[in-house]
């Protein structure tokens, strides 16, 4: 026999679906505990499933990597007046990259994201996508302003 336990609802990832879609096309009998979830404690503090979009992850940022997929995400949400679920990042069991290459054992203490550091990457995040509009528009503008001058000029 083989056991697969899983934090909160064993379907609420896509992972743990196809796990038991290919089980069932196997043959392999399967049974099924559901557990609590993120999803039944929101639904318990009285908010309605029924009001929220797209969920999403929150992961910590590092010198290198800086997702915003998720920011998106909620801004689309937003607009059709839903609601966003966050799940904040936890690393319970990281190794350092110099441990990971080095091959030894060695792990980073726990960290679990604050609401703080969500907040304060989710107003990063939306710096630097504005950053990034200002800046294709003033390339924009100067490219019009180039071909104009050109067109001008060609005559």
């Amino acid at each position: 026999d083989v056991v697969l336990l899983v934090v909160g609802d064993p379907f609420a990832a896509t992972t743990h679906s196809d796990l038991w879609l290919r089980a069932q096309n196997a043959n392999v009998k399967v049974e099924v505990v559901h557990n609590a979830s993120i999803m039944s404690a929101v639904a318990c503090c009285g908010l309605s499933l029924y009001c929220f979009g797209q969920t999403v992850s929150i992961c910590f940022f590092s010198e290198s990597w800086k997702p915003d997929s998720f920011y998106r995400k909620i801004q689309a949400n937003q607009s059709i007046g839903l609601h966003t679920l966050c799940l904040l990042d936890i690393k319970t069991k990281e190794q350092s990259i110099e441990n990971l290459m080095r091959g030894r054992k060695v792990f980073e203490p726990p960290r679990y994201m604050s609401v703080k550091t969500a907040l304060q990457q989710l107003v990063d995040v939306e710096r630097n996508l504005k950053m990034r509009q200002e800046l294709a528009t003033a390339n924009i503008d100067d490219a019009r302003e180039k071909c104009g001058a050109l067109q001008a000029a060609a005559q």
